[in-house]
């Protein structure tokens, strides 16, 4: 039964993507709920064997080669990130109802959008490493059309860059790969666990890595890359594409090879602070919260860079808090976006008056990657730095300090610019009830995360006992 229901959470919204485009009208938009939701609810049935100390495997004999194996794992690490895979990418599909019913090829939006969740999810649980990589393209490639999708001059430009600054990374990925195998005859990453393999190869799959990731210095396609794509998109992309580059990072790094190279805490610490500097003097809406993005990122691989327990709880933690706060921000720009045609946060203002729900779902997943208490954002941070501080890189702590600050003042110089003061611009209603229950929901969420703290920490225990 839960076999099963692994893999229906895969191949519903992976499959069942392209009969989107055979629909048309309301048609589109609800399969395409219908289809991450259900992956979302079968998802969540697998917390039951799980939560036991089960792992739950899928092994597709027929499709097998030497090589490759459909093989897919159900486990602490897996779940975790398929659970917010699969709960933004329904949240996302709700919001979009509203955001694109006037926008020209929505079929092909609704294709894309829910075949990225569905290889997501596949690269949540891939026990194969050529399997990985395969949908990690198929998200690449999901990723290009939706950066571009309004298709002017300058979306293409962007969204080809885009896809090719990832798939130069990923190349270096399959180069590693390639070479694991030649070294070992075996790309099971279970199997692996018993290898050892050379810095070089795996310095090959870290390019990969951060460069899905967009951490320093390769970061700089995923500013640009929201200045164009749709807001439901920039959700997907901040919120949860970008996370797979973590999720491998914990997957051959940690959970196969257990290497830790200190140098990678260095790298962390220094993209989230020079990010972080340019989200505090960016004026664009959508690029400050990019930015943000390349500056959280940098914090996140801080915790699982640590090689400890309390580092790699910190980073699931934290890793759950983004992602839901992130993609909020980015819906709440969206509808401000679309009411007032205008991004400069110094020709907005005031817009709490008019949009008071907006301004509210903005303002919780705002202070949650602050990390004010008691948002989860609060404990997801104390334990990074905890975690840097035990491991005794004194330095390094103080730098990820340094960055909470920089994140405080660029986070409230754009609440503030944007709904604080005279209201700049003639006034404005607030837009769809799915648009705004999209944005405020996940505000609320990012709040529920801190008040339920010790709920959450003994669900991310299920995947720090697999590794530690």
């Amino acid at each position: 039964m839960y076999e099963i229901a692994l893999l229906l959470s895969i191949s519903i919204p992976l499959i069942g993507s392209f009969i989107l485009g055979l629909l048309k009208g309301r048609l589109r938009s609800h399969g395409a709920l219908l289809m991450t939701f259900i992956s979302f609810a079968f998802t969540c049935l697998l917390i039951i064997p799980i939560r036991e100390g089960h792992i739950v495997e899928v092994q597709l004999s027929a499709f097998s080669l030497e090589w490759l194996s459909i093989t897919f794992i159900g486990d602490g690490i897996g779940l975790i990130f398929a659970l917010i895979f699969s709960l933004l990418g329904t949240v996302a599909v709700i919001y979009s109802k509203g955001y694109i019913k006037k926008v020209a090829h929505q079929t092909e939006y609704y294709l894309m959008t829910t075949l990225m969740i569905g290889s997501l999810m596949g690269i949540a649980y891939a026990r194969n490493l050529i399997l990985l990589y395969i949908f990690w393209e198929i998200a690449s490639i999901a990723t290009w059309r939706l950066v571009g999708f309004y298709r002017g001059e300058k979306e293409t430009a962007i969204a080809n860059k885009t896809f090719l600054m990832i798939f130069a990374g990923s190349s270096f990925m399959l180069l590693g790969f390639i070479m694991i195998y030649t070294n070992t005859h075996t790309l099971d990453m279970v199997t692996l666990q018993g290898f050892s393999v050379s810095p070089f190869i795996l310095f090959l799959i870290f390019i990969g890595i951060i460069t899905k990731a967009a951490i320093l210095p390769v970061h700089n396609w995923l500013p640009d890359a929201h200045t164009v794509a749709p807001s439901p998109m920039s959700a997907l992309l901040s919120g949860i594409v970008v996370k797979i580059g973590i999720l491998v990072f914990i997957r051959i790094f940690i959970w196969t090879f257990h290497t830790q190279w200190d140098w990678i805490l260095i790298l962390a610490a220094i993209s989230s602070i020079v990010a972080a500097s340019g989200a505090l003097l960016e004026r664009d809406m959508k690029k400050i919260i990019a930015y943000s993005t390349v500056s959280q990122m940098g914090y996140m691989l801080l915790g699982f860079a640590v090689f400890s327990e309390i580092g790699f709880t910190a980073g699931l933690l934290y890793f759950m808090v983004h992602a839901i706060a992130k993609a909020g921000l980015f819906l709440g720009a969206g509808i401000v976006e679309q009411k007032c045609g205008e991004r400069d946060i110094t020709k907005l203002g005031g817009l709490i008056k008019s949009m008071p729900l907006t301004a509210t779902g903005f303002a919780l997943c705002a202070l949650s990657i602050i990390g004010m208490p008691p948002f989860g954002g609060f404990f997801g941070k104390i334990m990074v730095i905890s975690a840097v501080v035990r491991e005794g890189h004194i330095w390094i702590s103080f730098m990820a300090v340094i960055a909470a600050v920089l994140t405080l003042l660029y986070l409230l110089r754009l609440f503030a610019s944007v709904f604080l003061g005279n209201l700049k611009l003639a006034k404005v209603n607030e837009t769809s009830k799915s648009m705004i229950g999209s944005a405020l929901m996940l505000g609320i969420l990012s709040l529920g995360i801190g008040l339920c703290i010790n709920k959450i920490l003994g669900f991310i225990h299920l995947a720090v006992t697999s590794v530690f």
